[in-house]
């Protein structure tokens, strides 16, 4: 799929909006930049905020800027939340489209970039939180809110990640996803005595992922 930068996320449904950057194709090109080269500051910047892909599906995407047969091919997408309340959604490639083919990402989303930090308790917060709780909800928009409810730091997200393996089929279908979310907890020292043993199988394959056991 391709979108122009900073246009209103549409490629699937969200629990809340956000705005594209980096979804790259033949139709617009290689966007932004202006001749200007991404920065090594800028290059390490966007790396170090891609950590944690959402919205894994079945196929992959080739790049379409690549040579036949060699192309990069990539699943999945970054999305960055800032304490501005923007919230900008990358494709996994957007990592290949700045190193191999000369991306520059928007200036706005460079911008915003530099507040990613700790995320005071807001809107998006609650309703990711809502989400996540409520079983008559969209099941995939479940399985989402337990991978971005980790960019805040507030008790009330431990609650929730474990109130969610008490739901079989979110651990059936994201129980290593749940695991990853607790193990950025653990790292971050946000979980006191958390009995792993008792945890359902593939909530402890996604931790150990994240906390080596």
């Amino acid at each position: 799929m391709e979108y122009l930068d900073l246009s209103l996320y549409e490629y699937r449904r969200f629990p809340i909006p956000m705005r594209s950057v980096g979804w790259l194709g033949p139709r617009f090109g290689v966007q932004g930049g202006g001749g200007q080269d991404l920065g090594a500051a800028d290059r390490q910047r966007i790396r170090d905020a891609s950590q944690r892909l959402g919205s894994v599906t079945l196929g992959t995407h080739e790049c379409a800027f690549c040579p036949p047969n060699s192309a990069f091919e990539g699943n999945g997408e970054y999305r960055y939340y800032g304490r501005s309340g923007d919230v900008y959604v990358a494709p996994m490639m957007i990592l290949h489209y700045m190193e191999e083919h000369g991306y520059r990402p928007p200036e706005e989303f460079l911008d915003g970039l530099k507040d990613i930090g700790r995320l005071e308790w807001d809107w998006r917060a609650e309703r990711m939180l809502a989400v996540l709780l409520d079983e008559s909800e969209d099941f995939d928009f479940r399985c989402e809110a337990i991978i971005d409810l980790v960019n805040w730091k507030d008790g009330r997200v431990l609650d929730a990640l474990m109130h969610s393996i008490q739901d079989e089929e979110l651990v059936d279908s994201a129980g290593d996803e749940i695991g990853r979310s607790l193990g950025v907890l653990v790292a971050r020292g946000d979980v006191g005595d958390l009995r792993v043993e008792s945890l359902p199988e593939m909530v402890r394959i996604g931790l150990g992922q994240i906390v080596p056991q």
